[in-house]
C-alpha cells in the first residue's frame, strides 16, 4: 500500500435535514485536492466541489477552516480524521 494513502483525511457532519463531507486525497497526478460535499438529507439535491491544492500544508489548512466553520455553524461531526 502506497504510505500517501495514511496522509487522506474524510470527515462528515450533519445538522437537522443537512449534510456536509470533506475529503482531502491526491488526484491521478498526485496533487492534493479538497473535496466538499454538502447538501439536503433524503434528497439526491447537493453540490460537490474540488479544491485543488498547491501542497499538503495547504489542503490541511482549508480542512481545518472547514472544521471551524461547521462547528460555528452547529453541526454534529459524525467522524472525521486520517483514513488509516
Amino acid at each position: 500500500m502506497d504510505p500517501r494513502f495514511d496522509l487522506w483525511s474524510r470527515c462528515s457532519w450533519q445538522k437537522s435535514l443537512r449534510y456536509y463531507e470533506v475529503l482531502l486525497h491526491q488526484d491521478l497526478w498526485g496533487d492534493w485536492v479538497l473535496t466538499r460535499i454538502w447538501g439536503r438529507r433524503g434528497t439526491q439535491l447537493g453540490r460537490t466541489v474540488h479544491t485543488p491544492c498547491a501542497s499538503y500544508r495547504e489542503a490541511c489548512d482549508r480542512l481545518v477552516t472547514v472544521k471551524a466553520r461547521r462547528k460555528r455553524r452547529g453541526y454534529t461531526p459524525l467522524w472525521g480524521g486520517p483514513s488509516r
